[in-house]
């Protein structure tokens, strides 16, 4: 079985991650959705709300499981038997800061990274216009 991971903090889960998800699993047997925990950082929504959205977004997939991580997402494919991550490119800036993490993954675990480029009506979605758009 093919096995994959998307990563991402989750804060919220918007179409962007469900779009990328969709295609995901049009070319893996499994896809791992994985919230990771990064303590320093601040979030909008506590990490339980995140992780139901997650759970609930991910509900109707049957290949998709949601899960939380609280280490390195390299540790956390190994786990899983997955040797892919799957990460959403948006534009030119999403593939620099995207290979210079292809590259530590793979450094560090020998996890590689797929790239999948957004189609046009989810280019300009991430969470963090999700997050201004509800304080409007």
């Amino acid at each position: 079985m093919n096995k994959a991971v998307i990563t991402g903090s989750f804060n919220p889960v918007t179409e962007g991650h469900i779009y990328l998800l969709e295609q995901a699993l049009k070319l893996f047997d499994k896809v791992y959705m994985v919230m990771l925990i990064n303590p320093d950082k601040v979030y909008e929504f506590p990490r339980e709300t995140r992780f139901e959205m997650l759970k609930n977004a991910v509900k109707g997939y049957d290949n998709a499981e949601a899960a939380a991580y609280d280490g390195y997402a390299a540790d956390y494919c190994k786990s899983v038997g997955a040797s892919v991550m799957v990460r959403g490119i948006r534009d030119a800036v999403d593939l620099a800061y995207e290979k210079d993490l292809r590259q530590q993954n793979l450094d560090y675990g020998n996890i590689d990274t797929m790239f999948l480029v957004t189609d046009d009506s989810h280019r300009y979605i991430s969470s963090t216009a999700v997050r201004r758009s509800m304080h409007d």
